[in-house]
């Protein structure tokens, strides 16, 4: 929960009361590609120090936004996932990230990058209206890589895929640009961006993107 009330009645007052404090969004961020243990949240998070991870939990969980679950045996410990409610930010999340696109032109010195975030963008970019056969898609930075299969209703995760459609490499921020088509020219001829794969899925690839939306 926010440390103080907006004390407005207004739903995005009251939203922001409950979701606007520091790194909160991005737990729910993290959650939303699946239940995850405490230690890997506080991983993927870093630079968050332990206490303030476990009061933004506290107050997802009093919120009813996330719930901690203890895992079946033979496994242990436990694990925070998102409720219903929690879900539902997935769109809040997603128009930050289109909202946003601009700001990640250029990385400053020192920022994280994992490979998980591109993931969250493709779900933010990707067309409603795509259509046609599923394609696998490697994204490959410096960092590390991820794998993820487009498909017409839904982004997958793919975690031991052997045979992908199209591969795409470059720095985090040349990927994360490569999502709008208009940009792919420029940074195929400057060498910043690679693309393997039969060009029928590059094509799919290309066509599953929405253009930019206009800033004015």
């Amino acid at each position: 929960m926010a440390s103080r009330s907006y004390g407005q009645h207004c739903a995005l007052a009251k939203s922001l009361d409950m979701v606007g404090d520091r790194w909160t969004l991005l737990v729910v961020r993290d959650l939303l590609e699946g239940p995850l243990r405490y230690g890997d949240l506080l991983s993927s998070l870093a630079p968050i120090s332990t206490d303030m991870l476990a009061g933004r939990l506290r107050d997802l969980e009093a919120h009813g936004l996330v719930r901690k679950r203890t895992l079946p045996k033979p496994a242990s410990g436990a694990v925070y996932e998102l409720t219903d409610d929690g879900r539902a930010l997935e769109d809040v999340i997603n128009a930050y990230q289109r909202w946003g696109r601009h700001l990640i032109e250029t990385r400053a010195p020192g920022d994280a990058v994992r490979p998980a975030w591109l993931i969250r963008a493709v779900r933010a970019f990707v067309r409603e209206d795509r259509a046609g056969p599923p394609v696998t898609v490697r994204l490959v930075t410096p960092e590390g890589q991820a794998v993820i299969e487009i498909g017409p209703d839904r982004v997958d995760v793919c975690e031991d895929a052997k045979a992908v459609d199209v591969t795409l490499s470059g720095e985090a921020e040349v990927l994360g640009a490569a999502m709008d088509p208009a940009q792919v020219p420029a940074l195929l001829a400057d060498g910043r961006l690679v693309i393997d794969g039969d060009p029928a899925a590059v094509e799919r690839v290309a066509k599953a993107f929405a253009p930019p939306r206009i800033r004015g």
